[in-house]
């Protein structure tokens, strides 16, 4: 799986039920800047939906639960 290093993060924090706001709070970046990464992910990985990038993170072991 081809995520960068802050996708890996963004997405560990999603898969935990973090909101872009609070993401964006424990990185020091904008909410906006969350969401794109969200969206960059999604764009790669052939996803549609925040459930469906938290059931890929699940399935391929890219978080921790």
């Amino acid at each position: 799986v081809s995520l960068t290093p802050r996708q890996r993060e963004i997405l560990q924090l999603v898969a935990e039920g973090r909101s872009a706001k609070e993401i964006a709070s424990s990185l020091s970046i904008s909410p906006r800047t969350v969401e794109f990464h969200k969206y960059q992910m999604m764009e790669t990985l052939g996803l549609h939906t925040n459930a469906e990038l938290v059931h890929f993170a699940i399935k391929h072991g890219l978080v921790e639960l």
